[in-house]
C-alpha cells in the first residue's frame, strides 16, 4: 500500500493489478493503444464497485502475451477490498473474456494468424 505522499496521482490506498494474455504462436505487432483501453472498459462493466478510480496504465508485452498493468485507487479501504473482490469474479464470465481477447488480437498486426487467450488476472505486489 502507497500513502498519499508516495503517489500524488493517488488516494490512500492503492492496489495494483494486471490482466495477462497470452498470443501464440507469437506477437508479430501489437497496437499498445488498444490493450489499454482495457483499463478503461472496466468501468462500464456491471458491478465495478463506486469509489474507487483507475490510474497508472500500462502494457507490457513479450514474444507470446501481452499484460495491462493497471493501478486502482481510493480513499477508503473498503473500497479497494471491494474492487479486489469484484476483479476476481468479473474474468469468469466467459463474454467478458472472449470480449477482451477479440481487443487485444485487433491490436495485433496480424489478427487472424494468432489465439489470444486470457490466462490470468491478478493483484500485483506494491
Amino acid at each position: 500500500m502507497q500513502t498519499q505522499s508516495e503517489n500524488p496521482q493517488c488516494s490512500k490506498y492503492t492496489h495494483k493489478y494486471a490482466i495477462h494474455f497470452d498470443i501464440l504462436p507469437e506477437i508479430s505487432y501489437l497496437n499498445q493503444e488498444f490493450p489499454i483501453l482495457i483499463a478503461d472498459f472496466l468501468q462500464l462493466f456491471e458491478g465495478f464497485p463506486q469509489g474507487v478510480e483507475i490510474t497508472e496504465k500500462s502494457v507490457d508485452e513479450g514474444l507470446d502475451f501481452c499484460r495491462v498493468v493497471f493501478s486502482v485507487c481510493s480513499e477508503s479501504p473498503d473500497d479497494v477490498k471491494a474492487f479486489g473482490n469484484w476483479f476476481q469474479a468479473i474474468f469468469r464470465e466467459p463474454l467478458v473474456a472472449e470480449i477482451l481477447e477479440r481487443l487485444v488480437a485487433c491490436a495485433l498486426d496480424e489478427p487472424n494468424e494468432a489465439e489470444v487467450i486470457l490466462t490470468d488476472w491478478t493483484r500485483l505486489a506494491n
